[in-house]
């Protein structure tokens, strides 16, 4: 090939082979390649990386606004606030700083429910994927509280035992006592409420006074007309129903003192210590709570069993009774509610300062028929008395002895009884016992006649037959068992107790955050958080 310029031609040389090499050189070289495919996934890392940056800011901004909202309608909805519930939950959005994401507020209130609802939405916009046209994501939220506290039947089991006179502990558990009646039956939920929340106070000691209105539907036998308790048995602990079989009135008597008139009664008088049942009456509660005392051993097992019979259906047929004779106010018709009725909740709350203790009962033989005391009592209220010791007269002395009576109080034999005194009477043994001690009676009636231990000891253990503090615990694992079967919310409080005395109360609760364990004034606290638990609302939506 020849080229020429404007000064003539000259030859120009060209290698085609080189050239066709080169091109096909350039053509099959892939060098490079893998950078523009690593170009394209580094792009779609960092978009789904930024798909998931917005997304997750979308859920934080969503779960703040829900916070916001559960808050919000909780406040409004509680029936113990005056303000208007639609700017409580205005005012929580305002100090969110998310007032203008609240789009509706509802209210619905009857006399004894409120219920708030509230939406809102917020516009998140986004970082990354508005490269894709999105350029903002949507957050919505709801919420809906409810606080309706219209059939509430609560049972307040109280340790009334000698040990809670130690240590200021009666008085932090009046205390407490009255801050609950206070937090739960709130002033407008009084006598004129139509009976929405009801309340049962049992003290238990040694026994439960449960009271006559009681004790006389109930299928006793060795009845007295002295106290007011019930010698349940372990089959009795298996159900949270008022026994109907037949069972034996407790027995008036003191195993525990050497007094007359007796002084540490097994089944207590004292007003305190009868057992309140269902009212919503502040007044008469609060004078039960203030009027408790301490004294007796501990039967929590007891007190649990009739703090869940009143809970209990069964206890219906008896409180209709109590209605008919105005011992319980007629708003409270139908109740124990069944346990499968909608709307309704039932509590047992039980508390303690020790542990299981024992338990005494009166044996037939000494609850029954005539003893051998006779006794007159005088004008001023005192007592004398003479024993009819015949059949014992020749333990220690001649067989011509014929002085057949023994006078207490001059620490004399007799021939004739009280000293000639014809108006004395023939003691039945309930009388006797509600007159003296069992340990007065074996000692100033009979040990002193011949100052024979053997004789005291038989006349102090003859009368009486105990319950083991295992058997009590045993008891008590099975009442709070069935309790929780049959949806019971059970409470327990531990006041004051080692840990190794508390495994029971704990085992009782209807779940850890059901028990407390506390000292001194912090049981008021606790009390506290338990009507507030009870009393709290419950998000329905």
């Amino acid at each position: 090939m020849t080229r020429t310029n404007g000064s003539g031609a000259f030859p120009i040389s060209v290698d085609k082979t080189g050239q066709r090499r080169r091109c096909l050189s350039f053509s099959d070289d892939e060098s490079g390649s893998m950078i523009i495919f690593g170009l394209y996934l580094f792009m779609a890392i960092l978009l789904i990386g930024g798909i998931s940056v917005d997304v997750m800011r979308n859920e934080f901004e969503r779960l703040k606004l829900q916070n916001t909202v559960d808050t919000a309608v909780l406040a409004a909805a509680d029936l113990d606030q005056r303000l208007d519930p639609e700017s409580v939950v205005r005012d929580h959005f305002s100090k969110a700083g998310l007032g203008e994401q609240l789009n509706t507020v509802s209210v619905s209130e009857n006399i004894n429910s409120r219920t708030v609802t509230a939406t809102s939405s917020i516009d998140v916009n986004t970082l990354f994927i508005n490269a894709l046209g999105v350029s903002s994501l949507s957050a919505m939220s709801s919420g809906t509280a409810r606080e309706d506290i219209s059939d509430i039947e609560i049972s307040l089991v109280l340790d009334i035992s000698g040990s809670m006179g130690s240590y200021g502990r009666m008085a932090n558990m009046q205390d407490a006592a009255n801050h609950f009646i206070d937090t739960v039956l709130s002033d407008e939920r009084s006598i004129s409420s139509g009976g929405e929340v009801s309340l049962s106070i049992v003290p238990y000691s040694t026994q439960v006074n449960m009271g006559p209105d009681v004790l006389d539907e109930m299928n006793l036998w060795m009845r007295n007309p002295y106290s007011n308790c019930v010698d349940l048995e372990s089959q009795d602990f298996d159900n949270t129903a008022v026994p109907t079989a037949w069972r034996r009135q407790t027995g008036h008597f003191d195993p525990f003192s050497r007094t007359s008139p007796p002084s540490s009664l097994v089944c207590r008088t004292d007003s305190g210590a009868q057992a309140t049942t269902i009212t919503e009456n502040k007044s008469l509660l609060k004078s039960q709570i203030n009027a408790l005392s301490p004294g007796g051993n501990t039967s929590i097992d007891i007190g649990l069993k009739w703090g869940a019979a009143l809970l209990d259906p069964s206890f219906r047929d008896i409180a209709d009774e109590m209605i008919e004779n105005d011992r319980i106010d007629d708003v409270f018709d139908g109740r124990p509610y069944d346990y499968n009725r909608p709307n309704s909740m039932k509590v047992l709350v039980v508390m303690t300062d020790g542990e299981n203790t024992t338990q005494y009962t009166l044996n037939d033989a000494y609850n029954q028929g005539d003893s051998d005391v006779w006794g007159r009592q005088y004008s001023n209220g005192t007592w004398r008395y003479s024993v009819n010791a015949q059949e014992y007269r020749n333990q220690d002395r001649d067989s011509t002895w014929w002085e057949d009576w023994y006078l207490p109080r001059y620490d004399a034999w007799s021939n004739s009884r009280d000293g000639g005194d014809s108006d004395s009477n023939r003691l039945s043994y309930q009388e006797l016992w509600a007159n003296m001690s069992i340990g007065y009676n074996a000692y100033y009636n009979w040990y002193r006649q011949y100052n024979n231990a053997n004789t005291y000891y038989d006349w102090y253990y003859a009368p009486y037959s105990t319950v083991s503090a295992q058997t009590k615990d045993n008891r008590m694992r099975q009442i709070c068992a069935a309790a929780k079967d049959q949806g019971i919310l059970v409470f327990s409080v531990a006041f004051e107790i080692d840990d190794d005395d508390a495994i029971l109360l704990r085992e009782c609760a209807s779940s850890p955050n059901h028990y407390f364990d506390v000292d001194g004034s912090d049981i008021v606290y606790a009390f506290s958080a338990i009507a507030s638990t009870i009393n709290q609302l419950r998000l329905v939506q």
